[in-house]
């Protein structure tokens, strides 16, 4: 009897443990709930994570593919504007070059032609203005100025600009200055025709004697007509002519300038050499040797 009383206590006992037991792991189920629905909650990111990486990555790989193509299309548009610039270069910018050129050109040839213009301006100026101190003169009684032509031409006309200073100074040197010039035409003043006459005709009788005065006044054009082909200079009757054969130099006869031939007689200096030639001895000079010597020298 006592067994059994043991016995019972003992599975009492064991009962109340086993119940004690069970409420003790009983409040942890909720957690494991609750863990459960965090496990589905984060197997639902998962999922939504590995979905907006999958369309993240189809985005890149659309926006890459669209990089390549602006690409392509850069390239093309910039193939495409190179090309257009090789075809401007070769084809637009000479001929605007052309064009600047001859619209420069046209300008320097308008600036060249105002300059002469108002060079001759100012000559015509002076001119007129010689002119009225001439006339006061007169009304106050003095002589009239005696004005005489002149002419100076050569060939090539490129070389023309190396004989007009030393023509020039040659008129300085017997009294003269240049009033107007028209082409190849001088009209100079301060000398009478027969003042001059008898000047020049000194001048020829010295040169035909190697007078080293008469040399010297006459070397810078002797010089300057050296290196052309043919041309010649008159002042009043002293007459200079170069030919390729020849270079004379003679005083004609003032009742000859009256002549109309005579204003153009340099036009031709073959014709004006044989006009010197026939000139009576004491008025006509022939320099040829001394040209070949080089006067300058």
């Amino acid at each position: 009897m006592t067994v059994i009383l043991v016995l019972l206590c003992l599975a009492i006992a064991g009962r109340e443990l086993y119940s004690a037991f069970e409420r003790r792991r009983s409040p942890g189920a909720p957690e494991i709930a609750d863990i459960r629905t965090q496990l589905r909650a984060l197997k639902g990111t998962r999922d939504e994570l590995e979905g907006f990486r999958t369309s993240q990555a189809e985005r890149l790989d659309r926006l890459t593919r669209e990089q390549d193509r602006d690409r392509e299309a850069l390239g093309e548009a910039d193939a495409r504007i190179r090309s257009l610039i090789s075809q401007i270069n070769d084809r637009l910018v000479p001929d605007v070059n052309q064009r600047l050129g001859r619209q420069r050109e046209a300008a320097d040839l308008q600036r060249e032609a105002v300059e002469r213009l108002a060079a001759e301006v100012a000559g015509l100026r002076a001119h007129l203005v010689g002119r009225l101190d001439q006339a006061v003169a007169a009304s106050l009684g003095a002589g009239p100025a005696d004005v005489v032509a002149g002419t100076l031409t050569v060939q090539p006309s490129a070389v023309r600009p190396t004989l007009t200073g030393p023509f020039q100074r040659f008129a300085e040197l017997h009294g003269l200055r240049v009033e107007l010039t028209d082409r190849d035409r001088y009209y100079l003043s301060g000398r009478s025709p027969r003042g001059l006459e008898s000047d020049f005709i000194d001048l020829v009788r010295g040169l035909c004697t190697n007078c080293a005065e008469s040399i010297e006044k006459v070397r810078p054009l002797l010089a300057a007509l050296r290196d052309t082909d043919r041309g010649g200079a008159r002042i009043g009757p002293f007459l200079l002519v170069r030919t390729p054969e020849s270079l004379l130099c003679g005083v004609l006869p003032l009742a000859e300038l009256l002549r109309p031939e005579i204003a153009g007689l340099l036009d031709d200096p073959a014709v004006a050499a044989r006009r010197l030639r026939r000139l009576p001895e004491g008025r006509v000079c022939d320099m040829t040797a001394s040209a070949a010597r080089d006067p300058s020298g």
